[in-house]
């Protein structure tokens, strides 16, 4: 007698195959899914005409930098963000990226831009220079910071990005979402300026001022730590500038609070910071093809309802700043270094010897 072919075996046999091809074909629909909206943008802009959501600068910043299509960027920390380079491209007829590091440092905003060198031929470069960065380490962070399929130009490590159900139920319907609204897209790319609280009650919330301090209060001598610090983020930044001779570079040192510069001078730390100031002064403007702006002692800084805390400010000084650079207002010549540094020691110490009482009790 003929044995049946159909027997328990090759039953259980073809049920294994068949779950094996289902299985293998929603992982693929679920890596394709994401391939295709790819949030991170780790493998190209977006398709279809929908514009680019970028809310999220550590993990979509690598994919930008590597596979968006643009001639100039614009660099810096968080300050940064709320720039609207729109009215930027407007004014110039560029096409500029936002290359944020919350950090400000400099070896990490060095860092994207050599990546952003390997495709792209950059016409300006716009700097936010934070006086904190160049005091920071020097060495990049970014090569092991946060996660590695992110800041990785290889396909080999994405699984965990590929096949995420956070990214798939979460990240890919917010982004729809925002993209519908215009929500961080265009010039204003990881905006975050919506819903904040800009008033001296919400500045004043994150900087609780020592009471009884002296005044004037002692400042420390510069360190050969900190100058040394200083000197070397400095190198590195003119290295990259005189490496590209052919790019337009602006630097711009942004406008922090008077709480921000009150709490440098009653700490003693007004010689490294002007040192910082006044080192890159002279090396960016000895530089052909550098301009530096300095909005550090203008007068909204002592006007509270402008920031949400020490150092961020509101768009309105960021769009103040985009004018400047097109009118020319508040730019710095080398002749005008010695000013700009004494303007500065001299408004620390108006600050915390009169104009911090504006808000806090003597």
């Amino acid at each position: 007698m003929k044995r049946s072919e159909n027997t328990p075996t090759t039953s259980y046999r073809s049920l294994l195959l068949r779950l094996a091809v289902f299985l293998l074909a929603g992982a693929v629909l679920i890596g394709g899914i994401t391939a295709l909206f790819d949030p991170f943008y780790l493998y190209h802009a977006p398709f279809f005409g929908i514009p680019a959501v970028l809310d999220d600068r550590d993990n979509q910043m690598p994919g930008t930098v590597r596979n968006f299509t643009y001639d100039s960027v614009l660099v810096g920390s968080s300050v940064a963000e709320n720039f609207n380079t729109d009215r930027l491209d407007a004014a110039r007829g560029t096409r500029t990226l936002k290359v944020i590091r919350s950090t400000g440092s400099a070896a990490d905003l060095l860092y994207y831009l050599e990546m952003a060198e390997e495709d792209h031929n950059l016409q300006q470069v716009i700097w936010c220079l934070d006086l904190f960065a160049l005091l920071s380490a020097p060495e990049p962070t970014l090569p092991e910071a946060g996660v590695s399929y992110v800041q990785s130009a290889s396909p080999l490590d994405d699984l965990p990005y590929l096949f995420n159900k956070e990214i798939l139920f979460r990240t890919i319907p917010t982004m729809l979402g925002k993209a519908l609204q215009g929500e961080n897209t265009g010039g204003n790319a990881y905006n975050w300026a919506e819903g904040k609280d800009f008033s001296p009650a919400g500045a004043m919330r994150h900087y609780d001022r020592p009471v009884g301090i002296p005044f004037p209060t002692e400042q420390a001598p510069l360190s050969e730590e900190r100058k040394s610090l200083a000197d070397e983020n400095l190198s590195a930044i003119l290295t990259y500038v005189d490496a590209h001779p052919d790019t337009a570079f602006t630097f711009l040192y942004p406008p922090y609070s008077l709480l921000y510069w009150d709490s440098i001078y009653i700490n003693g730390m007004s010689a490294e910071y002007l040192y910082a100031k006044e080192a890159s002064m002279e090396g960016l403007l000895a530089r052909p093809n550098v301009r530096v702006f300095d909005f550090q002692t203008e007068k909204y800084i002592t006007d509270l309802n402008l920031y949400m805390d020490m150092m961020h400010y509101h768009p309105s000084i960021n769009d103040h700043m985009l004018d400047c650079l097109e009118t020319g207002a508040c730019r710095v010549t080398a002749d005008q270094i010695p000013e700009r540094i004494d303007a500065l020691k001299s408004l620390m110490e108006e600050i915390s010897g009169e104009a911090i009482y504006r808000y806090y009790p003597e």
